[in-house]
């Protein structure tokens, strides 16, 4: 069917079913960031509650350790989506500009190169962002890490009071990371 579609006709079929699919990705980042600033929350709790007097040590530290290997997941996932995203939106609008070019029409052209450059742009911020996400997320990982192979060693209300300040550092870094991830949202 579609070889029988005038040209133009296919080509804004196509131009809509890719919008639409460039619109599913983009949900699905939000959707990604969304659920990283949740899982950094989870993981600075469980470790927060390490330090409640009274606190029962050794369940409370298994469940950081099992919010921790879920933070290691999601910051997995954003490297490589990070990675992904600059490799493949590289392609996509490199297609895109080829597309533009081919335009014979110079109305049609300028206008779509107009919309090709504020979406490069504004693509360009989401890779900043993201950039910025996968770089903050190096020493709030290590502060986790950090306190977790520390109470590995020794699992007591002293050994946890000496990590108040490596905590307290954990929380900035994730606050960090939590503040790129909303950006990269917007």
């Amino acid at each position: 069917a579609l070889p029988l579609i005038p040209a133009p006709l296919a080509f804004g079929a196509d131009s809509a079913e890719k919008a639409a699919m460039v619109k599913e990705k983009i949900q699905n980042l939000r959707q990604e960031c969304a659920q990283e600033r949740n899982q950094i929350t989870l993981s600075l709790e469980a470790l927060s509650r390490l330090t409640v007097p009274g606190v029962d040590l050794r369940p409370q530290f298994d469940k950081y350790k099992a919010e921790l290997a879920k933070m290691e997941d999601k910051a997995r996932l954003l490297r490589d989506r990070a990675v992904s995203m600059k490799e493949k939106g590289q392609a996509f609008f490199s297609e895109w500009e080829q597309q533009t070019r081919t335009i014979h029409n110079e109305d049609i052209r300028k206008e779509a190169e107009k919309r090709l450059a504020k979406r490069g742009k504004s693509y360009g911020r989401i890779l900043s962002a993201m950039e910025e996400a996968r770089q903050e997320l190096v020493p709030f990982m290590s502060d986790l890490n950090d306190v977790r192979k520390l109470l590995e060693s020794e699992l007591s209300a002293s050994t946890v009071g000496s990590t108040k300040t490596l905590i307290r550092q954990a929380n900035w870094h994730g606050e960090d990371v939590r503040e790129s991830l909303t950006d990269v949202e917007k």
